[in-house]
């Protein structure tokens, strides 16, 4: 027996033959139809992993994906610019403007606390008489009053006109802060305000006062004694109601 025909005895030998189960067919399709879902599966994963990573949320309900809305106001924006030789320049960022805005506030001048008792500089007409201690008396080129507990004392109290109170002529009973009043000695006025000057002729001692408001005494003064008390705001109107020194 040659080759041949060995191998044609081998080849129809019947205990060779491979029998398919009765159920091959669908055994094979279901076979197939489980690789299918396993790859949509796989595919389905790797997308959802991909999105995650990219900033989306991703979530699945019913078997639908749904992305989250998205504010048009937050979108990220970008500005090309394109050179006149074709080529694209991206934009500068964005710089924040900061605006300075500067309120000027006028702060009402405060009055000078400094005065007779109740009396102040820079009092008004109407202020002055609230205070029941003076009587309005006729005026000229400012508006007068006296003391009503010492009458005698003419243009005791002097209101200029956008000034208020510019003069205040102490009553004949009243002393200054350091005890001089009329009946005082000039000795003793020296001795107590020290940087005052006696006027051309002796007749009355002046002694500017320190600090922010402008304004001095003025001791009337006759034989050396003290024979009057005015308090004067500097460079002050009235002129014609009284000696302005």
């Amino acid at each position: 027996m040659n080759l041949e025909e060995e191998l044609g005895r081998l080849l129809n030998d019947d205990r060779l033959d491979v029998r398919a189960r009765p159920d091959a067919t669908e055994v094979v399709v279901t076979g197939a139809r489980r690789v299918r879902r396993r790859r949509t599966a796989v595919v389905g994963a790797v997308t959802a992993v991909a999105l995650v990573a990219s900033g989306w949320g991703v979530t699945a309900l019913g078997g639908s994906l749904s992305l989250p809305s998205v504010d048009p106001a937050v979108l990220p924006t970008t500005t090309t610019t394109t050179t006149s030789t074709g080529g694209v320049t991206a934009a500068p960022p964005p710089h924040t403007v900061v605006e300075t805005v500067t309120v000027s506030v006028t702060k009402e001048q405060a009055r000078p606390n400094v005065g007779y008792g109740a009396v102040k500089f820079g009092m008004t007409e109407q202020e002055v008489t609230a205070t029941g201690l003076v009587t309005r008396a006729p005026g000229g080129e400012c508006a007068a009053f006296t003391w009503t507990s010492d009458p005698g004392i003419a243009n005791a109290v002097l209101v200029a006109r956008g000034r208020g109170v510019v003069r205040i002529e102490l009553p004949a009973t009243g002393t200054t802060s350091k005890g001089i009043g009329v009946g005082s000695t000039l000795e003793r006025v020296k001795a107590e305000y020290p940087t005052g000057q006696q006027a051309y002729g002796g007749g009355s001692y002046d002694v500017v006062m320190p600090g922010d408001v402008a304004w001095k005494y003025v001791f009337a003064l006759d034989a050396e004694r003290v024979v009057g008390i005015r308090m004067q705001r500097l460079g002050a109107d009235c002129a014609q109601q009284g000696e302005q020194r």
